[in-house]
């Protein structure tokens, strides 16, 4: 699994900043993958879907509070 990081300019921030940042990517293509998001003030947001279609989303401000941390699961037992 390879990935990419990409700067980029001028997104809105978790916190409604208006900054540049960077976004790391990864794709196995078999079904994990990775978006982690990383603002220049801070915040972050973080994706993983994993093989059986769940996905871990967690979105954190620049002051550490927690605004989304979900474990959303796709297949049924």
């Amino acid at each position: 699994m390879i990935g990419t990081k990409t700067p980029f300019t001028n997104e809105k921030a978790p916190c409604g900043r208006w900054v540049n940042g960077s976004r790391y990517f990864e794709d196995d293509g078999s079904g994990i993958r990775c978006d982690d998001v990383t603002y220049d003030c801070g915040c972050r947001s973080i994706e993983h879907q994993f093989h059986d279609g769940s996905c871990r989303t967690r979105v954190t401000r620049h002051d550490g509070r927690v605004l989304l941390n979900e474990l959303s699961a796709e297949h049924a037992e």
